[in-house]
């Protein structure tokens, strides 16, 4: 019963906020920003209009070598990508993280520092985070979050965006799209399920990690006997069904969407051979 109540007040003050946040996002839209934060995020619109990027996945296909190609190139890449750092050269132009968990797991491993080296693009929920634990400076973007059961496209990151509680992937779409870039090509993208296929390593994270998830999961939906294959297996549909949604969007905005992954299971977006494309 209590459940149900904090749910229906919950669900009021998201339309508030929305309504809040659509109107800061209007302003925004026309340059009208108060914040430094804000500014810097509009700078970003259509900054490299009618160029190509590169979207990082962490599945287990990635492969190192073909990092090594991205050289010259933009791509954004999330989470604890670092764990490639030692094997390759190159280094991604943005970094990405939208879960309070994964800022757990990479201060549980002493490695803040190596996600602040270059422009991490977040929300505010992580961007607290990262400030209660070091200065954070100027290198954070952060954007207003609405947490809502289905994923949509918010089309207005100055105003918000709508997590797809399934992959960062979706921020990185949608904010590709805000940089105006006219293709988009996803490698390591697997959409397979994490806790059973793993990542492109298998010291990713470890099990304490997973246990913190699902721990944090069960309490926020009330579901303490879900299991961390039911949790993969959820992610993996509501990462499928965000895909579909953002692929119309993409569509709409006449933006190309390439999977150039090496296998896994998402078959949205039209693939590409990953070599072909780096001729």
């Amino acid at each position: 019963m209590l459940y149900n109540v904090v749910q229906s007040v919950k669900t009021v003050l998201k339309q508030g906020m929305k309504a809040w946040y659509g109107m800061v996002g209007f302003f925004r839209s026309h340059g009208i920003v108060f914040r430094a934060n804000s500014r810097r995020l509009l700078s970003y619109r259509d900054k490299y209009k009618g160029q190509r990027c590169f979207l990082i996945g962490n599945g287990p296909s990635l492969r190192m070598e073909d990092l090594e190609k991205l050289d010259g190139e933009v791509s954004f890449a999330c989470n604890i990508i670092y764990k490639v750092f030692d094997k390759v050269r190159w280094r991604p132009t943005y970094h990405f993280i939208s879960d309070v968990v994964a800022i757990h797991a990479i201060n549980e491993e002493g490695m803040l520092d190596k996600i602040l080296e270059r422009p991490l693009f977040s929300n505010k929920d992580v961007y607290a985070k990262l400030k209660r634990l070091q200065d954070v400076g100027e290198g954070v973007i952060y954007l207003n979050r609405i947490n809502q059961q289905k994923y949509r496209v918010s089309r207005n990151p100055l105003a918000y965006y709508v997590p797809a509680q399934a992959t960062v992937m979706t921020l990185m779409i949608e904010m590709a799209v805000f940089m105006g870039f006219a293709e988009i090509y996803l490698l390591g993208v697997d959409c397979t399920n994490t806790f059973t296929e793993g990542h492109f390593e298998k010291s990713y994270t470890d099990k304490s990690v997973d246990d913190y998830n699902l721990e944090w999961v069960r309490k926020k939906t009330n579901r303490p006997n879900l299991t961390l294959f039911e949790l993969g297996e959820e992610r993996r549909l509501r990462s499928l069904d965000a895909y579909r949604k953002l692929k119309e969007y993409a569509d709409s905005k006449q933006v190309k969407i390439y999977n150039a992954t090496r296998g896994g299971a998402l078959e949205v977006f039209e693939r590409v051979d990953f070599d072909e494309v780096m001729k």
